[in-house]
């Protein structure tokens, strides 16, 4: 069938098939044509609908229980209060779509795979389930299988997702504040910059899941499983709250690439001690910031600029720093060790690889003293860097040119590679 009158007609039959009365018939349609189609409070239970097309349809408080939905598309529907119990939604894609107070309880929402033709030949093409940036404020998925599932900016605060299984989903940057994750399987997930305020962990398996930017401030761990996750660990003092608003903004930057949020300025800040471990604060800008005593265990801090910084004593074990621009910064008796200073490759508007790299700027970087054990250097700019009684053990400076960097005082001999200048 392919007309849409032809398609109203089988769902009006359809209804006579749920309620067993002659001329019903069940409902069953490959690839139908749905699309802003206008309905509420009817019922598909057990309608057979692969492939339908419901973008940007009206259709509220409709019933697809039971329902086989694999690959269909839902983009911008409008389906409040809509019910999808053990519907089968393996690979469909619900983008911008509007599910508040929806029940998905036991819904199945893997990846779908497709066998699609390719010039006479069957191939096989597997399709996450999508509902990017989705709103599904208050609804009901106790039990439903997400595994894979992007959900990334999607609003769930309020609903109720226990005894999910949310393997290695994407939930970036999105909201569930207030939502219900008793006993959910969350592990390998990524959460980078979701709010989490408030929501209920008992029993929920996070091990292995990315809590980078996540403000855990006001998030219950204590009986969920936070083996091997990335970062979110709980900082040694809490930030100051407009500061966590600036990361907070920072996140929402990264994860809608620029669309939304802004970028983390804090240039010329006292910052002293504060704990910024496990956050992504890639492209950030701390140039003449106050940071001794800081604390960037963990971070991201690719493309980050630092020029000029007061980093005195500062702890970076384990950082990223790609591409950081840290020219005349104070790095006095601060700790490296493990610390990346590798590039950036540039790419242009449409994503390809330009062939030039951004190299660490760490001209005039002071260094004396500081502790650089086993920490990488990817052909960094360190002209006139200070390197004095510096612990530079098992660094490997490989092709980074060294020439003009003060070394006197530091164990040079236990560098693992690098040109290592000869003084007379």
């Amino acid at each position: 069938m392919t007309s849409r009158a032809e398609l109203i007609d089988a769902i009006k039959k359809h209804q006579l098939y749920l309620s067993n009365k002659p001329g019903g018939e069940r409902l069953q349609a490959r690839n139908a044509d749905l699309s802003r189609i206008k309905m509420s409070k009817i019922s598909l239970l057990d309608a057979v609908l692969p492939g339908a097309n419901f973008i940007k349809a009206h259709v509220r408080g409709v019933n697809f229980d039971f329902a086989d939905l694999f690959g269909a598309n839902f983009v911008e529907a409008d389906l409040e209060g809509s019910s999808f119990v053990s519907a089968d939604l393996r690979g469909a894609n619900m983008a911008r779509a509007k599910l508040r107070n929806a029940n998905l309880t036991r819904a199945d929402l893997r990846s779908g795979v497709m066998v699609v033709l390719d010039e006479g030949r069957e191939t096989t093409v597997k399709t996450s389930t999508d509902l990017t940036a989705t709103d599904l404020e208050g609804s009901m998925m106790w039990g439903a299988n997400l595994a894979g599932t992007n959900l990334s900016r999607s609003s769930l605060a309020n609903s109720d997702m226990s005894d999910a299984n949310l393997f290695a989903v994407n939930l970036e940057g999105a909201d569930l504040s207030g939502c219900n994750l008793t006993g959910a399987k969350l592990r390998n997930a990524n959460l980078k910059g979701a709010r989490l305020a408030e929501c209920r962990l008992v029993g929920t398996d996070l091990s292995g899941a990315n809590l980078r930017n996540v403000d855990l401030g006001k998030v219950d761990l204590g009986q969920a499983n936070i083996a091997n996750t990335i970062g979110g660990g709980q900082p040694s003092m809490p930030l100051p709250d407009d500061i966590r608003g600036l990361i907070n903004a920072h996140s929402e930057w990264l994860t809608t690439a620029g669309k939304s949020g802004a970028p983390l300025d804090a240039r010329g800040l006292d910052l002293t001690g504060m704990d910024f471990s496990g956050l992504d604060l890639s492209a950030a800008c701390f140039d003449e910031c106050i940071l001794r005593g800081a604390l960037f265990v963990d971070t991201i801090l690719a493309m980050c600029s630092m020029r000029g910084a007061d980093m005195h004593k500062v702890r970076m074990n384990g950082a990223i720093m790609d591409g950081v621009r840290m020219a005349k910064a104070d790095c006095s008796k601060s700790v490296f060790q493990g610390v990346k200073f590798g590039g950036v490759s540039q790419r242009d508007k449409k994503g390809v690889e330009t062939g030039s790299v951004w190299r660490a700027d760490l001209s005039q970087t002071n260094f004396q003293d500081a502790d650089l054990r086993n920490s990488h250097f990817d052909q960094a700019n360190m002209t006139g860097a200070n390197m004095k009684q510096a612990n530079i053990a098992g660094v490997a400076f490989g092709d980074t040119d060294l020439a003009g960097v003060e070394l006197e005082g530091a164990n040079v001999g236990s560098v693992l590679n690098g040109n290592i200048p000869v003084y007379r």
